[in-house]
């Protein structure tokens, strides 16, 4: 029987999530979780069998938490591995029922606790309207929370089922309606959960470490524009112009406009995930990049004339210091005048 909430309980539990929303919120890994492959794929997965091996290696990646990355475990790579492998088998099921789909996986796959993470998400994909995103995180959220509220069975647990598929996707639609968020009520949900469900990994992380979601997530030249500022002029094309490019977009928008700015200033209006670009590396060196003359770039005025040296020498070497804008924090710069429209 699938889980079932009354009025009461509905609001019970989402009063509570309203509660620590935020907090959890706010170290929660954007980059590694971007939103914007989610709709390609759902649609990708209408036809299964046309579905690419490099789809499903990235789907597969982006669900454990490695959208960018070669960062999966053993086991994760494994799960993928094996995907991957049966998949050719797997389309020529005549029905893609959700019992049969996990009674297929459970065969194929030798470890069914992260296999049945990845099978539950191609699911979710093959059924979106049917089933939420859920993994062991979200499921033991929903367990927490639950008893926390005093609602359910003591000793409910996770069956690695279809069961626990659909009690998981009535508990997160019955929340939803719940919460004040509006048109970003699901993401916030789905995100608090998985947050909540995980935060034992947190336990050795300095309170002070937090994220945030970036402002410009997508990007395209043809698309980015400023009334302030000369986008035109900006000719390179790398991951560090684009920042650039985002920067003067955001700045454009804001009413400091071209003043003086920090580098810390400078980096927090561009965390990582802006444009896309999600992984740690690139990003890093896309902003050590940014601030340098490699290649010409002149994008900054500095107030000490010898950082943009320093930022180019850094940029040029193979082995580099990938966080020494940290050092550099508190020195200001101001935008070029020659990115500035008369």
């Amino acid at each position: 029987m699938t889980l079932t909430l009354t009025e009461r309980e509905k609001k019970s539990i989402a009063a509570l999530i309203q509660q620590h929303c935020d907090p959890y919120l706010s170290r929660f890994p954007f980059a590694r979780y971007p939103i914007e492959p989610l709709e390609y794929w759902k649609q990708a997965f209408t036809k299964p069998a046309t579905v690419q091996a490099s789809t499903l290696k990235q789907a597969i990646s982006w669900h454990f938490g490695s959208w960018q990355r070669n960062s999966l475990s053993p086991a994760q790579r494994s799960v993928c591995i094996h995907i991957i492998k049966s998949w050719p088998d797997f389309v020529q099921n005549e029905s893609f029922d959700p019992t049969r789909v996990l009674q297929f996986w459970h065969t194929q796959l030798p470890d069914w606790q992260h296999g049945f993470q990845a099978a539950a998400f191609l699911l979710h994909l093959m059924h979106p309207d049917t089933f939420e995103i859920t993994d062991h995180h979200r499921n033991q959220a929903m367990i927490e929370i639950l008893q926390a509220s005093e609602i359910g069975e003591d000793n409910r647990t996770i069956t690695n089922s279809v069961q626990d598929l659909e009690d998981y996707s009535s508990f997160f639609n019955s929340i939803v309606p719940k919460l004040p968020y509006g048109e970003v009520n699901r993401i916030k949900l789905d995100r608090f959960l998985k947050a909540y469900g995980n935060r034992h990994a947190y336990k050795h992380i300095a309170a002070t470490y937090t994220t945030s979601e970036p402002t410009i997530r997508q990007f395209s030249w043809d698309d980015c524009a400023a009334q302030s500022f000369d986008l035109e002029k900006i000719t390179l094309r790398a991951n560090a112009d684009v920042l650039f490019a985002c920067l003067l977009h955001l700045l454009d928008k804001q009413p400091q406009g071209s003043k003086k700015l920090t580098i810390e200033q400078i980096v927090d209006q561009l965390p990582l995930g802006t444009a896309g670009i999600c992984n740690e590396a690139s990003y890093n060196y896309a902003l050590i990049a940014l601030f340098g003359n490699q290649k010409g770039r002149d994008y900054f005025q500095f107030e000490n004339a010898t950082l943009q040296q320093v930022f180019t020498e850094q940029a040029n070497q193979s082995t580099r210091d990938m966080k020494l804008y940290l050092k550099y924090a508190n020195e200001s710069v101001t935008i070029n005048t020659k990115y500035l429209k008369a």
